[in-house]
């Protein structure tokens, strides 16, 4: 199984799945991290257009490219995230896991662990953070 950790400096997870950096994945078999990589984040509007703020209109929230640049993922842990988007992570079997900012391997031992806590109050409901 393959986790994500959203993150801007490979060390600690980070908020906002959209803006960040990148996604350290982990390939995980039993108690054992297999592999582990990093993934530029070069498929979220957010990061394609530079990182400008910009306003959506009901009905344009399309992270097809993030899906698809994380579809052999089952998981995707970040510090918060948009509640669109983590609808359609879902449609595709990729779970959301928000958690407070740490550092990615305690995250990772954690959710090996089966002790990561999912925080449904890091979602937001806008793109204001």
């Amino acid at each position: 199984m393959k986790i994500a950790v959203a993150t801007n400096n490979q060390r600690t997870v980070t908020g906002h799945i959209g803006r960040c950096r990148s996604f350290m994945i982990f390939e995980i078999n039993g108690n054992d991290i297999i592999s582990k990589e990093v993934r530029a984040n070069t498929f979220t509007h957010h990061r394609k257009d530079g990182g400008h703020h910009h306003h959506h209109e009901e009905g344009e929230h399309h992270h097809g490219d993030l899906v698809r640049g994380l579809k052999d993922c089952s998981y995707l842990i970040s510090n918060g995230g948009g509640w669109r988007m983590v609808e359609e992570l879902k449609k595709e079997n990729i779970n959301t896991i928000f958690t407070e900012r740490d550092e990615i391997d305690t995250i990772v031992q954690k959710f090996i662990k089966g002790e990561l806590v999912h925080n449904a109050e890091l979602s937001c409901s806008g793109h204001s953070n």
